[in-house]
């Protein structure tokens, strides 16, 4: 991490993303602080001097372009990506609309593609960088009443993963992290929507996996040669049984509602 002067962080208001800002800023990183959230970004900002907030809508490639911009013009290179941006409505797929269903993937999916495209060119120039990009074990991994947050994730853990592949002659890191349950404020759709029972159980049991564990395994993984952290074993299990064991992965969940 000392190599790192700039890092830009998105969902940088809440959760891991917050996590991560937070981190980098106490470790002398100037931070861009990236989010909707206007507020939570201007309380954010009060906890580092080397925090600068940038309020911005990730769905809008525009302003995504014209963000990354100001921010390489206001502070410099950007040496580190973190895109934790993203949103979590659930329900079944005949209680959504199509509006819905379509700007999530736009925020989670379109959002990381815009971020990404924005960064590239410029690291590709200096041949170096990081990015870190939030996949999801809900992308391979599928439940019921996930299926539009999920298909977002399956398009974000695709794109990281052949990112990496694509850029492993270079010196640009490319790391997809796909963590499983985490208490985080996406943890809200549990109460604000039709949530599956394995996540509201877990939650209620107080099972879920703990946000500053997940960016410590960031950081471990970063140090290998690895393009998917699983930030915790209960993310690597679930990953292999839908793999070795796909029709066996169903009888699972409903064992476990």
């Amino acid at each position: 991490m000392t190599d790192i002067k700039i890092a830009l962080v998105t969902g940088a208001a809440s959760g891991m993303g917050r996590i991560s800002a937070k981190r980098l800023a106490a470790d002398g990183v100037h931070v861009a602080a990236v989010d909707v959230n206007e507020s939570a970004l201007h309380d954010l900002k009060q906890e580092s001097n080397n925090i600068s907030i940038f309020p911005c809508d990730l769905s809008d490639t525009s302003a995504v372009k014209a963000m990354v911009q100001q921010v390489q013009s206001e502070l410099g290179p950007i040496d580190r990506v973190t895109n934790a941006g993203a949103i979590m409505p659930m329900g079944k797929v005949s209680d959504l609309s199509a509006d819905s269903i379509n700007m999530l993937m736009r925020i989670n999916y379109e959002g990381t593609v815009n971020i990404v495209t924005s960064v590239l060119p410029e690291m590709m120039e200096r041949n170096e960088g990081q990015i870190i990009l939030f996949g999801s074990i809900a992308g391979t991994c599928p439940v019921e009443n996930m299926a539009a947050y999920s298909a977002s994730k399956a398009a974000v853990n695709m794109f990281g993963e052949i990112l990496a592949k694509e850029l492993e002659d270079t010196a640009i890191r490319v790391l997809l992290v796909c963590p499983a349950m985490t208490d985080t404020p996406l943890m809200r759709f549990v109460d604000e929507t039709d949530a599956p029972s394995s996540i509201s159980k877990a939650r209620n049991k107080g099972a879920l996996n703990d946000p500053e564990e997940v960016v410590t395994a960031i950081e471990r993984d970063l140090l290998t040669n690895k393009v998917i952290c699983f930030p915790t074993s209960d993310a690597l299990y679930a990953t292999r049984i839908r793999r070795f064991f796909p029709n066996y992965w169903w009888k699972l969940l409903s064992k476990n509602s």
